[in-house]
């Protein structure tokens, strides 16, 4: 089987490294079907690429001795950050805890925003329990804090009837 696919030519074709086309013969130096550089013009070793460029390796050896500083986050990320002494050690009184007045207003900010959580809590059952009931939220209205209380009168029965089918029905 192998003979038979060799028997018909004793040379594989040439092709281009780049399309794969065929070539024409192997003196070619570019394809001619997409032009690609088929023979290079210049040094195959090229420093740094295809060849070890000794004049770099030297360059750095000799600068070894001498490291440039490394950027602050640079140097604390690869574990060579030395902090400044100067900017290390805190001000007097930095790390003291706040005075009084000024514990006492964040005690009140948090107390007013206990309340507010509270007070939001609140809207949010009376609301739910308005939706169950099909009930509007204006039933569930907290009475305004300046008006002062009616005095307690004795109630007639035409107080105590319960609403008619006519009066308006909840919405759906």
């Amino acid at each position: 089987m192998l003979d038979d696919a060799t028997a018909g030519e004793s040379a594989p074709e040439l092709r281009c490294m780049w399309c794969s086309a065929v070539l024409p013969s192997a003196h070619e130096t570019t394809c001619p079907s997409c032009g690609a550089t088929l023979v290079g013009e210049g040094e195959s070793a090229v420093p740094g690429l295809t060849a070890i460029d000794a004049d770099a390796i030297l360059r750095n050896a000799r600068s070894a001795g001498k490291s440039k500083p490394r950027g602050r986050l640079l140097s604390w990320i690869s574990g060579e950050y030395e902090p400044e002494d100067a900017a290390a050690a805190p001000a007097p009184g930095s790390l003291a805890p706040p005075p009084a007045e000024v514990r006492r207003e964040m005690l009140r900010l948090e107390l007013e925003a206990q309340v507010a959580n509270a007070q939001a809590e609140v809207e949010a059952l009376a609301a739910d329990a308005a939706v169950e009931g099909g009930t509007s939220l204006a039933a569930f209205a907290e009475p305004p804090a300046a008006a002062a209380p009616e005095p307690a009168t004795q109630s007639t029965p035409a107080d105590t009837t319960p609403p008619s089918e006519t009066d308006e029905a909840p919405p759906a």
